[in-house]
């Protein structure tokens, strides 16, 4: 075999060596599969002010199942559901703000509990990309009104207020970006180990993810190096923040959900309180959340 032929022979096999490596990521599922989450989030919120620091934090748990009832070309149609939810937050000054368990028994004045226990009481429809990308999530306001009722809320203009303020947490859009986080980081491209890309997550929380492919031998690793945004606004007070996050995927390889996701976060700016002639208060945030699917 002469040189010209042997240079040809193995720079077509190398090259088919890099194709064949490539890998497509992205969601593999069938109808039936059945996925189960439980959520852990830790918070830690500093804000100090000129006499005093005022130390906050907030733990967040929560369980929720994700059911294929349908393929299209392009996407699944899931059903969604929480299963519980729990949150308990504290001050160093104000003492507990929160405490609330869907799994334990509601007592008759606590409004909040009785609030959220309506979240387990509805079935979502998410429309998912197979990037993971959320199209939609039907079903939020049956779900809001649900959660109002069971409180007891007759006033129609509470109840109004009402529906308004939890459209900012459970409505369609607040809810589909938000689970993107744990949903969205597939490529629209081949790739192989090492290789990089980039995608965003929007809503209050802006992440512009820089995303690698650490490993494709048993499962699908990733990780991802982000900046980070947040605005937050209420009645008395807006947040703005800026900082990085961390995030470490371990996926199913067949499938491509994710089994493993653990996501740290580091922010700081301030805390513009209106009703104090918009002084500005110096504010950290410091965050860990885990997914675990099985």
């Amino acid at each position: 075999m002469n040189q010209l032929v042997l240079k040809i022979s193995y720079s077509f096999l190398l090259l088919s060596s890099i194709l064949y490596s490539q890998n497509t990521l992205e969601y593999n599922l069938n109808i039936g599969d059945n996925m189960t989450v439980t959520q852990t989030s830790a918070q830690d919120i500093v804000q100090n002010m000129e006499d005093s620091k005022h130390e906050m934090t907030n733990h967040l748990e929560g369980d929720f199942t994700f059911i294929v009832k349908a393929i299209t070309d392009s996407s699944y149609i899931i059903n969604f559901k929480f299963n519980r939810f729990k949150l308990k937050s504290t001050s160093n000054i104000y003492g507990e703000l929160m405490n609330i368990d869907t799994n334990n028994d509601i007592k008759e004045d606590d409004l909040e509990a009785k609030i959220f226990s309506g979240l387990t009481k509805s079935t979502l429809k998410m429309e998912m990309l197979k990037t993971g990308e959320i199209k939609k999530i039907t079903g939020t306001e049956a779900m809001i009104n649900k959660m109002i009722s069971d409180a007891g809320i007759t006033d129609e203009f509470t109840k109004e207020l009402m529906v308004e303020a939890m459209k900012k947490e459970f409505g369609s859009e607040s809810l589909s970006r938000s689970f993107e986080q744990m949903t969205y980081f597939y490529p629209t491209k081949k790739v192989i180990v090492g290789d990089h890309w980039t995608n965003k997550y929007t809503g209050d929380l802006i992440a512009e993810n820089n995303w690698t492919l650490k490993d494709w031998s048993k499962n699908i690793e990733l990780s991802a190096k982000s900046n980070v945004s947040l605005i937050a606004e209420e009645d008395s007070h807006i947040m703005t923040l800026k900082g990085t996050q961390d995030t470490s995927i371990i996926a199913n390889k067949k499938t491509g959900f994710a089994q493993l996701i653990t996501v740290t976060s580091n922010t700081e700016g301030v805390t513009v309180m209106k009703q104090m002639s918009n002084v500005e208060i110096p504010t950290k945030i410091t965050s860990k959340t885990t997914f675990k699917i099985k």
